[in-house]
């Protein structure tokens, strides 16, 4: 496994309870006080603690993006929420908020489908930039940083193979409701689209394509990717 922030907590992950509507955006915050509220959130990078923290939580979860728990600790969670906002963006990922990310905050960029005429309920894999977007009722309710296949060659079982995603139009065809291992290691909360491989928590979602295949999602993102993807979901796969 390839590493990359401190190794995530995965049991708190395990033992979370998913309430899918939480996802919405606070019905009191308007776009124009919003925009004002990031615009004052100062320079801040992982580790740091405070009110600054909260708000640029509570402001990446209004925008569909998830940072875990709004507690104004930056950790983990934070940052890949952070990664996934800036690549949004176009801004180099880094646990970091400065200038650019302030301003992204500020008027932030809303992504374009990848597939404009796709099923009104889907996921869309990004391998071009490490990103998945879910879509409800023909609404952007999750964007996620991902690590997908790392396109390496590698051997198992006998013979020798390449870490590559598979690109095209699929459906979840089976979910499993907690770890499973594989040939190739272990998968949490796994949405398979084609044969072995799935979408699923992994405690290591580093920042490039590090997997055998599989979309990887950070551990605390698993469970509300788990409980948007019900089986038949549409997952196009770009990049």
């Amino acid at each position: 496994m390839q590493v990359s922030l401190r190794r995530t907590v995965a049991l708190a992950a395990m033992s979370a309870s998913v309430v899918v509507p939480a996802l919405a955006a606070p019905a009191t915050a308007s776009p124009a006080r919003a925009s004002l509220q990031a615009a004052a959130i100062p320079t801040m990078q992982f580790g740091d603690r405070g009110p600054a923290v909260k708000q640029l939580q509570e402001r990446l979860k209004a925008m569909h993006y998830d940072p875990g728990t709004i507690d104004g600790i930056w950790g983990n969670n934070t940052s890949v929420a952070v990664w996934a906002f800036q690549k949004v963006n176009h801004i180099s990922p880094a646990s970091r908020v400065g200038s650019q990310t302030k301003a992204a905050l500020a008027h932030p960029r809303t992504p374009a489908p990848l597939v404009p005429k796709g099923a009104k309920n889907r996921a869309e894999v990004d391998i071009k930039h490490q990103l998945l977007y879910i879509y409800k009722s023909g609404r952007l309710v999750l964007t996620s940083h991902i690590s997908s296949g790392s396109e390496k060659r590698y051997y198992s079982q006998g013979h020798w193979s390449v870490a590559h995603t598979p690109r095209g139009n699929f459906s979840v065809y089976r979910k499993a409701a907690g770890w499973e291992t594989s040939p190739l290691g272990k998968l949490y909360k796994a949405n398979y689209f084609r044969g072995g491989y799935a979408i699923h928590g992994e405690p290591e979602v580093p920042l490039h394509p590090a997997s055998h295949g599989c979309v990887r999602v950070p551990m605390h993102t698993s469970n509300i990717v788990a409980a948007l993807l019900p089986i038949g979901t549409r997952v196009y796969v770009r990049g």
